[in-house]
């Protein structure tokens, strides 16, 4: 019996619109959230950005919409060879809308494809954004414990920023928001 060797992907979505400090997590030296379109006023939106489920002026992207993304930007990059090589192993496995982080598997041999994939997605549902790979891994496992610590990481780094401007509405937001990511991590099949 021959087994088939699988490769797990953590990914983000960062969209052009998103506060700098939600990007630059761990060296970032900010105090006040700072809207990317402009530097040096604080941003009045959540720090979800518009895909969260607290903030209704736009539908949270859906797992269907990133698949059909990425099957259209491996057909656009790679040809119908390269959507035929991933067609059956490609397998979206967890997708936080508040995070905007997920996690793919995918076929050990066709990774680099994937990969390639998700680096030329230039927007989501009209919204200009970049794919950054962060982690991959063997098992789905390694992958869990590393998106838990990258979202504890980002989430607690702006909980210290909520404190520190005296937002408690938004401190107590970030840590059920951390709360949920968590359990949705750990909920997922091993």
């Amino acid at each position: 019996m021959v087994r088939f060797k699988n490769r797990y992907l953590l990914f983000e979505i960062v969209y052009a619109d998103t506060p700098l400090g939600w990007t630059t997590i761990p060296g970032a030296t900010s105090l006040a959230l700072v809207n990317a379109s402009q530097p040096g006023e604080a941003a009045d939106q959540n720090p979800f950005g518009d895909t969260g489920r607290n903030n209704c002026r736009l539908p949270p992207l859906a797992n269907k919409d990133l698949v059909f993304a990425l099957k259209d930007s491996i057909t656009e990059n790679f040809g119908d060879y390269g959507a035929g090589l991933t067609q059956r192993p490609l397998t979206l496995k967890y997708f936080s809308p508040h995070t905007n982080v997920g996690i793919l598997r995918i076929s050990r041999e066709e990774m680099h494809i994937v990969w390639g994939a998700l680096t030329f997605i230039k927007e989501l549902k009209g919204r200009p954004c970049i794919i950054k790979v962060i982690h991959t891994s063997g098992t789905i496992k390694k992958c869990q414990l590393t998106t838990i610590k990258y979202d504890r990481d980002r989430i607690m780094f702006l909980r210290n920023q909520a404190q520190m401007l005296k937002d408690n509405q938004m401190y107590t937001q970030l840590g059920l928001a951390y709360k949920e990511s968590a359990d949705e991590v750990n909920a997922l099949e091993i």
